[in-house]
């Protein structure tokens, strides 16, 4: 993927991000699958269940760049949250 492509993904995904948290929501995990250096999908979280269920859902996403034959992808995330839907303990807060 060229840095333009990159950067623009990047840049997307921080002002979704960013705007949802500022709005109090938090979204979900998403999967963007390229093939060769082109974006072929954007593939949000479907609504899941904590726990097992959520471990299948963030999971499946893979399959859907396997059936795209993504050579690249290119996944973003909340950690906290993710990490509580999942069942898994929080990230550790780094102080910059």
């Amino acid at each position: 993927m060229d840095s333009r492509t990159w950067d623009t993904l990047v840049s997307s995904m921080k002002g979704t991000y960013g705007t949802g948290v500022g709005e109090g929501a938090v979204p979900k995990p998403v999967i963007m699958p390229l093939v060769r250096g082109e974006l072929v999908g954007l593939i949000w979280l479907r609504p899941v269940v904590p726990g097992a269920d959520a471990l299948t859902g963030i999971a499946a996403l893979s399959n859907i760049a396997a059936a795209a034959g993504a050579d690249e992808v290119v996944l973003a995330w909340e950690s906290a949250n993710s990490a509580l839907c999942a069942g898994c303990p929080p990230p550790a807060l780094s102080r910059a």
